[in-house]
């Protein structure tokens, strides 16, 4: 009964110092003292229960009198409606926009029960923005219309039936545009990372339905990536042959972008990024994030705009402002690369080369005296991943690392070459390999390595199990012998099931089967390594003959700086050697054999591709380091003139 006493007005109720006293049952000198904080002698249950009627009732001293007189206050109060949204952002933006408009603002979450709005009318603001879905608030709307309360919306969601006016930036049109965008640019397998988001998902089936691509709910992440169970699941997700992603916010983009990096693949090149929702973090990301945005002004500026106009005019219109929307171009979306040609897979050794400059390579009981040593990452597999991919191959490597810093030091290097590491483990029982190399003074010989074969011992035939959808799209695969023969004949017989030609350098073996053999159509040997496979005293133009009739398409043995010699049904035939000075011939097999993948995946005739990887060759042994020295396309490509005189 005695709240049916105290003044009110449209629902809002006016308190004075006598109102709290009746409520707390103590007098006004009392709730005096505890108000202007001359409380001593009150006990302190009397001053918690005389506060906590005034927090409950928010009680501001002479409310209604400053009510009925309007001094403008410039503060704005802003109300979340949205709890499962984080618009910690726009609030923040909001708040900047209104300051350079001479205005604060007050910030809190709407409820259903809503006495905090009505309690606002009795405190210092000028307006209200309400920022989400007030579907479940329509009252509220009501009630701040009868108290002629400045108000307008910031819909996400294009509400109907809300009677205040409106900033409406369409998610489901941003949706719309952002998948218009990618597929304009050439993609049709896209994907999204997205919450419960009906919005979102209807701008994206559309904008697939209008373009007649058929939608598949698998392309579509909505677990919860804050858990590392959704972060796991992402990283299988991501394996989908999607070229594109729409991630709905920053969050959502700065995960994927990490897990991607985890993974070895690259924004854009494996897969182009577009973001619902702009940011201002997304300029610092590499490469910079495009995403959608409106036109013109800022949401967080229109926003402040169209409240000021409420407040200033004498009788708003209930406007909507719908915010026409853009694509902010950065450089995370390129066009698809269809060229599937280009795609080469790599199955081989991963090493710690140590590097040993000696006057000769030592004869039996000799001690030399070492002119320099150097510790660079290398390994067959690495070398000729890195080769290819400096080609502008795209490249998958397979192989193993120990769980140690070499390991890690040499998966670094990999990424930073940007060969593709998804089918990279760890091993923890061994240790990286190693090679340890010799190098003598020019014209001292040829390089020897003595290899300790580490974690390479572990690549096994469940490692090529687990990744040969790696081998779908490609057309070559390049192997190597310093892994276990078991595993490399497992990936020939992938090879042979999926169409991808192999290209094999038999080292560090002294037999190899004629079942292996007959799967390969590119047998790569040096000379010492010819002989070893095939003893006695045959020429090597016998001994190339001798492969080709245990089932080899194509061999071309390695001469060092004597060129090469290719047979097969067609040609046997010498090529010269690249005129270069070799400093390091270390390498100059693995850049051979990955310039050949890359040119014959583009189509360019075998005679004019073993050009190629003759310069190439050459080129490297010019430098100590294998993968440092390996050239470049642009690099390579200045020697074309010369390799079409002499390639033909």
């Amino acid at each position: 009964m005695f709240m049916e006493n105290i003044s009110q007005e449209g629902g809002v109720v006016y308190m004075n110092i006598k109102d709290i006293a009746k409520l707390a049952g103590v007098s006004t000198s009392t709730v005096s003292k505890v108000l202007n904080k001359k409380d001593r002698d009150i006990s302190n249950a009397t001053r918690e229960k005389v506060l906590n009627i005034v927090q409950e009732y928010q009680y501001v001293p002479y409310s209604k009198i400053r009510k009925n007189t309007y001094i403008r206050c410039y503060c704005l109060g802003v109300f979340i409606a949205d709890i499962h949204f984080d618009y910690t952002e726009l609030i923040y933006n909001i708040g900047k926009a209104a300051s350079k408009k001479g205005y604060s603002i007050i910030v809190n979450y709407l409820k259903e029960n809503w006495k905090q709005v009505k309690l606002l009318d009795g405190k210092d603001i000028d307006g209200i923005i309400i920022v989400g879905n007030t579907e479940k608030y329509r009252q509220i709307i009501t009630e701040i219309k009868i108290k002629q309360i400045p108000c307008i919306i910031a819909d996400f969601s294009k509400q109907k039936n809300v009677d205040a006016a409106k900033i409406i930036y369409e998610e489901e049109m941003a949706a719309y545009k952002a998948i218009s965008y990618l597929i304009e640019k050439g993609h049709t397998a896209i994907g999204c990372v997205v919450s419960e988001n009906p919005m979102i998902n209807k701008g994206y089936k559309r904008a697939l339905y209008d373009n007649k691509i058929d939608f598949d709910d698998a392309n579509i992440f909505k677990k919860d990536i804050t858990t590392e169970e959704g972060q796991e699941s992402l990283r299988e997700w991501v394996e989908f042959k999607n070229t594109a992603v729409l991630c709905e916010d920053e969050e959502k983009v700065i995960c994927l972008y990490k897990i991607l990096s985890e993974k070895g693949m690259l924004v854009p090149d494996d897969i182009s990024v577009i973001s619902l929702k702009d940011s201002k973090y997304y300029e610092l990301l590499k490469p910079p994030v495009t995403a959608t945005e409106p036109l013109g002004k800022s949401i967080e500026e229109e926003i402040v705009s169209l409240i000021l106009k409420q407040i200033e005019t004498p009788f708003p219109a209930l406007e909507d402002v719908y915010l026409p929307i853009g694509i902010k171009e950065r450089q995370s979306v390129k066009l698809p690369d269809k060229w599937q040609g280009k795609k080469i897979v790599v199955v081989g050794s991963l090493n710690l080369d140590i590097s040993i400059s000696v006057p000769h390579i030592p004869m039996g009981g000799e001690a030399l005296i070492a002119t320099g040593t150097t510790l660079i990452p290398g390994g067959k597999g690495a070398n000729q991943a890195i080769g290819a991919a400096k080609l502008g191959s795209k490249v998958y490597l397979i192989g193993c690392l120990g769980n140690d810093s070499d390991g890690k030091e040499l998966y670094a290097n990999l990424l930073k070459y940007k060969v593709r590491t998804d089918g990279i483990e760890y091993e923890n029982t061994l240790s990286t390999g190693k090679a340890y190399i010799n190098i003598p003074a020019i014209d001292e010989g040829e390089s020897t390595i003595i290899v300790y074969p580490g974690t390479n011992r572990a690549l096994s035939r469940s490692q090529i199990r687990k990744y040969d959808y790696l081998f779908d799209g490609a057309k070559y695969c390049l192997l190597s012998l310093e892994i276990p023969i078991e595993t490399a004949n497992y990936t020939a017989s992938v090879c042979q099931k999926k169409n991808v030609k192999v290209i094999l350098k038999p080292s560090g073996v002294n037999k190899i089967s004629e079942e292996l053999l007959k799967k390969v159509t590119y047998f790569v040997p040096n000379k010492k390594e010819l002989h070893l496979l095939i003893p006695g005293d045959e020429t090597i133009e016998e001994k190339a003959e001798k492969l080709c009739d245990m089932g080899v398409e194509n061999v071309i043995i390695t001469l060092g700086k004597d060129g090469c010699y290719l047979k097969n049904a067609e040609y046997a035939r010498y090529f010269a050697a690249a005129d270069f000075e070799s400093v390091d011939t270390t390498g100059g097999a693995d850049a051979f054999i990955s310039a050949l993948a890359v040119y014959l995946s583009e189509n360019v005739p075998l005679i004019r591709a073993i050009g190629f990887a003759t310069y190439s060759a050459g080129i490297t042994v010019t430098r100590q380091g294998v993968q440092p020295s390996m050239p470049d396309r642009i690099a390579l490509e200045m020697y074309q003139d010369m390799i079409t005189d002499s390639f033909t």
